[in-house]
């Protein structure tokens, strides 16, 4: 008999990719998937867009990747292509249900120089780099990863809510596509992802996440579901609907500390949350709440219904995850403190500066820091760039926040203790 008490299940199907290849047409074949870039570029279309253009961007290629906006795994809702990313691009569905099929080892880059098409002057925008080879290239997931990068080029005079929403669109249109090759095919691993039943062993401590995200104005947003987040109270999501692509991101400030759309796709945190839960420990929930707030009352009144709300789904220990930085941290600690407040114990992930952390307050005592994003990194220079002209100031040394995903503060981190 079924569990009235369990929630629908997602099976994540995995098809392990191991070659990219251009090709006439767009097919998976064993571990080696060819690729139409042409026909995707032409289905990503947009009368927002003067130009998509489609490269291939490989692990020891002597090719940077600048200007990115965002990167998106391959995803499908194997029996339902149309319903994937719902409401960002497929129609609305609750996420986190069915069969999902995703491309193992590929991701797909969005890139736009908002500088070249007028909407920022040089500068506004920070660097945002893949580095496929040279001393960057292991300072990101994104540079051991086969990308499918999608550069686009605004269409002059449209408006920029527009641009941004053709981009996207084309990103998340040609992840899809790149999965709907797997339909038929029999995946390399099938992972089965359910909130488990509520009638756990008591003993085991029950654990939240609160995942931070923010949405402060064009070309800075995240968007639930395809509506932007801004004015959300704090929000709870299920595990499976985050990893099913119900979360996307819209936001391009700096580039190591940006919340991917991909980090939400494959979390590790809320991934081994799940795992976990019904042996190690319970995984309460998974908790949206704002970043960025504006004003000292809305980032108390955020801090404190998160934590109220934690206490609701009866959270013992909380992780705190972050948006971007500096404003961001202070929504952190806020949230800590108020969890603390709680009885609830809490851990911060968050990353430091030259100058240390941004904000701090006397109940945040246990911090997983991400790394130092004001390191400098050795200079290269690259055979190729892909999403920029070639310049001087491409090839010299840059701060590790230029890297995109380096410092990443959701919980998706390969960190290592080095004695000295």
């Amino acid at each position: 008999m079924e569990d009235r008490h369990m929630s629908p299940a997602l099976e994540l199907a995995a098809y392990r990719v191991e070659e990219v290849l251009s090709a006439d047409s767009t097919a998976l074949d064993a571990a080696r998937l060819h690729v139409d870039l042409r026909s995707l570029a032409a289905s990503a279309s947009d009368p927002a867009l003067a130009a998509v253009h489609l490269d291939i961007a490989r692990p020891g290629e002597s090719i940077r990747v600048a200007n990115v906006l965002d990167a998106v795994l391959p995803d499908v809702k194997a029996d339902e292509p149309e319903r994937t990313f719902p409401g960002a691009l497929g129609g609305l569905a609750i996420a986190g249900r069915g069969r999902t099929n995703r491309l193992a080892g590929v991701a797909v880059l969005s890139v736009c120089d908002w500088a070249a098409a007028g909407f920022a002057v040089p500068g506004d925008f920070p660097d945002a780099l893949v580095d496929m080879a040279g001393p960057g290239a292991e300072l990101t997931r994104w540079g051991q990863m086969t990308n499918v990068v999608v550069t686009c080029v605004p269409t002059a005079g449209a408006p920029v809510g527009e641009v941004d929403r053709a981009v996207r669109q084309a990103s998340l249109r040609v992840a899809r596509d790149l999965a709907a090759s797997t339909i038929g095919h029999e995946p390399s691993q099938i992972k089965t992802t359910q909130r488990s039943s509520t009638r756990h062993d008591r003993n085991l401590p029950a654990i939240a996440v609160i995942l931070q995200v923010a949405s402060e104005g064009p070309l800075a947003k995240t968007f639930l579901y395809g509506r932007e987040v801004g004015g959300i109270d704090p929000t709870l999501l299920e595990g499976t609907e985050l990893l099913d692509g119900a979360l996307t991101n819209g936001a391009y400030d700096w580039a190591a500390i940006r919340n991917l759309t991909a980090n939400y796709q494959d979390s590790s945190l809320v991934r081994s949350l799940m795992a976990a839960d019904g042996e190690r420990l319970r995984f309460a929930g998974l908790i949206l709440a704002l970043g960025y707030l504006d004003t000292a009352f809305e980032k108390q009144r955020s801090a404190m219904m998160s934590a109220r709300l934690a206490e609701s789904i009866g959270a013992e220990g909380v992780i705190c995850t972050t948006f971007a930085g500096g404003n961001s941290h202070t929504d952190t600690m806020l949230t800590v403190r108020a969890c603390e407040s709680l009885g609830i114990r809490t851990t911060a992930i968050v990353s430091e500066t030259n100058g240390g952390l941004v904000d701090h307050v006397a109940e945040a005592d246990c911090i997983a820091s991400v790394g130092n994003e004001d390191e400098l990194i050795a200079p290269w220079t690259p055979g190729a760039v892909i999403g920029a002209e070639p310049s001087e100031r491409l090839t010299r040394q840059l701060p590790l926040r230029a890297y995109v995903g380096a410092c990443t503060q959701t919980g998706d981190m390969s960190l290592r203790c080095v004695s000295v």
